[in-house]
């Protein structure tokens, strides 16, 4: 049973079960009574990052022990709403869309309006599934999704990614591990696929490039340029922010590719990193995969509370 990936009891399956803003405050409750409990009994209920926040985001210690507290209970909310998006019937699924309210629709409205090949480029913040699916549905809506993997790791995120296409959008997964595969996304684009590269994966997902954000030496896996490049898409930095009552889609500043060359590549890359680093300033604790920030980085500039993706994070596992 899907419910069952996530532990869920009785309580827990009536609670997904519930629209999203009731559900919300529902885990946000619990959290907070749970939270309450294991602290007088003298347990820790963070997530281990608070040192991790203190050196990257320079912050004092009372502020990045408040932070880690809301990364815990955002964790919770996250692991709450791939339940309920695996569980919940197509149409509560599709009551719970209508919590979703986009910055600045117009910039989407616009490159639809182009027909164009478009590629967004999300983070792993917030319930960004059902972001997805609403933009999709309201902004590009026949138009089919394809999403790009170098593998098929995080098995439910592929579950939950999989039922955006009850809710009304042809989707499927590419893995483009070879250039047969690569050429096959190409074509897709040049037909009217909107097609979703995650901007944030780790280096050894394939064609790794420098962007360095908060002032360490991190890369990540960086493919976009080329295929943008291919298929004269514009590429549209996205990120969905997770709210008590619903959810915020954010819309960066859409750019194209132009050239092959270095000086190209390193521009494209400058405006992701300025992409991924803004997003994880305004809303670090939404970020899944602060556990495996050791992979971003050398081995001699691992951090404190930086694990490895090697250590089993139970967020990052069920999304």
């Amino acid at each position: 049973m899907a419910g069952d990936a996530f532990g869920l009891g009785m309580a827990g399956r009536s609670l997904v079960r519930l629209p999203l803003p009731l559900r919300r405050r529902a885990v946000l409750l619990v959290h907070h009574w749970t939270d309450a409990v294991e602290r007088l009994r003298g347990r820790d209920t963070g997530t281990g990052h608070a040192a991790l926040f203190m050196r990257i985001l320079r912050m004092p210690r009372a502020e990045a022990l408040r932070l880690e507290r809301a990364a815990a209970l955002h964790d919770r909310m996250t692991e709450t709403e791939w339940a309920a998006l695996l569980l919940r019937d197509i149409r509560a699924s599709q009551r719970d869309l209508r919590h979703i309210r986009v910055e600045e629709p117009e910039t989407l409205t616009r490159l639809a309006e182009t027909g164009r090949p478009v590629i967004l480029a999300p983070l792993h913040m917030g319930a960004y599934v059902a972001g997805l699916a609403h933009t999709m549905l309201s902004y590009f809506p026949g138009r089919p999704m394809l999403v790009l993997r170098q593998r098929d790791d995080m098995p439910m995120e592929t579950a939950v990614i999989e039922r955006i296409r009850e809710v009304g959008v042809e989707m499927r997964f590419l893995q483009v591990g070879n250039r047969k595969d690569f050429l096959s996304a190409v074509r897709f684009a040049r037909k009217g696929a909107v097609i979703v590269v995650f901007c944030d994966l780790d280096p050894s997902y394939g064609a790794p490039a420098a962007m360095p954000i908060f002032g360490m030496p991190t890369r990540f896996a960086f493919g976009t340029d080329t295929l943008a490049r291919l298929t004269d898409a514009v590429v549209v930095p996205w990120v969905t922010e997770m709210e008590p009552g619903g959810d915020t889609v954010r819309i960066g500043t859409p750019f194209e590719v132009y050239a092959d060359t270095a000086e190209e590549r390193a521009r494209a890359a400058g405006l992701m990193r300025r992409h991924i680093e803004d997003a994880l300033r305004r809303r670090p604790e939404q970020w899944h995969l602060w556990p495996m920030l050791s992979d971003y980085l050398p081995p001699s500039d691992i951090l404190p509370g930086a694990a490895s993706s090697a250590v089993p994070d139970p967020v990052r596992d069920a999304a």
